[in-house]
């Protein structure tokens, strides 16, 4: 009985092992982790909460309802929108036309290329907007000066004081500032294509618009989705450039959520600045939960 039973008992420690094993690097994962989780709470949930709790107060309710009130927050949410429209599509379109142009073989040096097409993303904004502001000058403003020689303008125009025009002009400089991300990413994903794929389509009879339609396009679709909500999380929380070229004017025509947010907080309206700030929050959230829901439809 006792030679019969030893298996079992072997078994059985074998099974203990593991489990101790197993609990042990559980516990070594939290205690590594811990620090990152102790910052993440105070510098990200916290504030949070601190800022749902000031914004669903009774002084937030008042200054919610003070908003609404305005067309200040109409005329900034309508602009924040248009913003990140432009933006976004501006930037993915120009982005997978480089990408492409980088694969293409009449392209000498395209390590080169790509290295130049990066600069207006890691250009600071502080010194991004300093330059523009330079270039869209209505008196010395080299756009003006370019237009005029080629004859499309008679008079200098004011890019950045005209009501209609200034809107359309700054998110033509976020999509000079991203679309080199996408870029790089799409870039990335076209250099991960098997070279088989592409002979195989040829073999088949297969000309280019259907090596786009059937094979490139497909195997971008994930990339291109995860492009597609960062480019629009940083659209919709933009703030920096907006504020450093127009500060939101004039007329609040180039007003964003994100001046109209800065803007309570220098008038130190901590409500307004609540409201404002979950509104972000949870168009943020939207967007992320649609990742999220992305990511789990993959898995599955």
């Amino acid at each position: 009985m006792s030679a019969l039973s030893a298996p079992v008992d072997h078994a059985a420690a074998a099974r203990e092992r593991a489990r101790r094993s197993a609990r042990r690097t559980t516990q070594h994962g939290w205690l590594t982790s811990l620090p990152g989780i102790v910052a993440v709470t105070v510098l990200c949930l916290v504030p949070i909460v601190m800022t749902l709790v000031e914004a669903f107060s009774a002084e937030g309710l008042a200054a919610a309802r003070t908003l609404l009130e305005t067309p200040v927050l109409g005329r900034a949410v309508r602009n924040t929108v248009v913003w990140t429209v432009i933006s976004v599509v501006g930037a993915v379109l120009i982005g997978y036309g480089a990408a492409f142009l980088l694969q293409h073989r009449a392209v000498r040096w395209p390590g080169l290329v790509r290295s130049l097409l990066l600069l207006p993303w890691i250009v600071p904004q502080v010194v991004a907007a300093t330059i523009w502001c330079w270039y869209l000058s209505q008196d010395f403003g080299l756009l003006n000066r370019m237009l005029q020689v080629i004859g499309l303008i008679d008079d200098p125009v004011d890019w950045l004081s005209n009501t209609s025009l200034v809107l359309p002009v700054l998110a033509s400089i976020q999509v000079w500032s991203t679309f080199p991300f996408v870029m790089l990413i799409i870039s990335a994903g076209l250099q991960g294509i098997p070279e088989e794929l592409y002979e195989a389509a040829r073999l088949d009879g297969a000309r280019s618009h259907h090596l786009l339609r059937y094979i490139v396009l497909p195997s971008l679709r994930d990339l291109t989705f995860i492009v597609l909500l960062i480019t629009t999380i940083w659209a919709f929380n933009s703030f920096a450039l907006v504020w450093l070229i127009t500060s939101g004017g004039p007329a609040d025509s180039s007003t964003l959520l994100g001046v109209l947010l800065y803007r309570a907080f220098q008038q130190g309206d901590t409500a307004r600045v609540a409201v404002v700030a979950v509104l972000q929050f949870l168009v943020s959230v939207v967007i992320a939960l649609l990742y999220v829901k992305r990511t789990r439809e993959e898995d599955a």
